[in-house]
């Protein structure tokens, strides 16, 4: 979700204030999606690298996690949606993180519907989080162990879709994106609309997928 600063500062508004509107798009930008057929989406909210930047700015952003996730908690109850919050969250206060577990266990036999925010995420994060666990319950590191162990839980994404003009991953989803297809739009990300939603779903149904197998 790239661009909230940019787009603030065409507006001549402050950071805070892009990543506020940026924030309030995320709930709406997914039942646009859930409205087009897809079953889970995972929206990049903070990177591990993102965490360096000032400290009034991180905590902001985790702010806005909080106010997110208590205006639409019975949202997530209401339409069976899984919620779940992938990264490194040591950081936060204990507070939020109890915010955060007591919404997942309210959500997590919901299985129709998903959707995952990353925070404080980095896809080398996720692979080495992914081994230390494997090896802390003794199992061999297989294809199979490490994506069971990933954060998203063997739920790899079929496209990733990045706004702002950057054409790059930034350390999202490493593993997971090995066959993903990739989108990416000049649109800032408090700009995206619905139909930019609809042209990138019908671009990629139009997409033949072999997964490196000639057909």
């Amino acid at each position: 979700m790239d661009g909230n600063g940019r787009w603030a500062h065409n507006k001549h508004e402050s950071r805070q204030y892009g990543h506020k509107i940026g924030s309030s798009k995320v709930y709406d930008v997914y039942k646009i999606c859930t409205d087009l057929g897809c079953k889970s989406a995972t929206f990049f909210a903070m990177s591990s690298e993102n965490m360096q930047r000032d400290n009034d700015e991180t905590e902001f952003i985790s702010q806005l996690l909080v106010s997110s996730i208590e205006k639409h908690f019975l949202d997530l109850l209401e339409n069976k949606i899984k919620f779940k919050v992938i990264g490194d969250t040591s950081s936060l206060s204990n507070d939020i993180k109890q915010l955060i577990n007591t919404t997942e266990q309210a959500t997590k036999n919901f299985t129709e519907f998903k959707m995952y925010i990353a925070y404080n995420y980095g896809g080398q994060w996720d692979i080495l989080n992914a081994v230390n666990l494997a090896l802390s319950n003794n199992d061999s590191i297989t294809h199979d162990t490490l994506s069971n162990y990933l954060s998203t839980e063997n739920d790899f994404p079929d496209l990733i879709v990045r706004t702002g003009g950057y054409k790059r991953l930034s350390n999202f989803m490493l593993w997971q994106a090995v066959y993903s297809e990739l989108e990416f739009l000049d649109i800032l990300w408090p700009d995206i609309s619905r139909r930019d939603i609809e042209l990138i779903f019908e671009q990629y149904t139009a997409t033949k997928r072999n997964f490196g197998i000639v057909k």
